[in-house]
């Protein structure tokens, strides 16, 4: 069973497990923070969801 995607999600940190072809996020659910205190900042942003692939590019 394939486990579920959220289509769109565009991300190019290649070494996380849920990347594939570089650029597309094959997470079930993403998790997005800012870490910018400023609420009008959109520039400073942190994946949760992220996890290191040792093996990847």
């Amino acid at each position: 069973m394939e486990k579920d995607k959220i289509y769109g999600i565009h991300c190019d940190v290649e070494n996380c497990v849920h990347n594939q072809n570089g650029s597309e996020c094959t997470a079930g659910r993403i998790q997005v923070c800012s870490t910018c205190s400023d609420p009008n900042c959109c520039d400073e942003t942190v994946c949760k969801t992220f996890k290191a692939c040792d093996s990847c590019h």
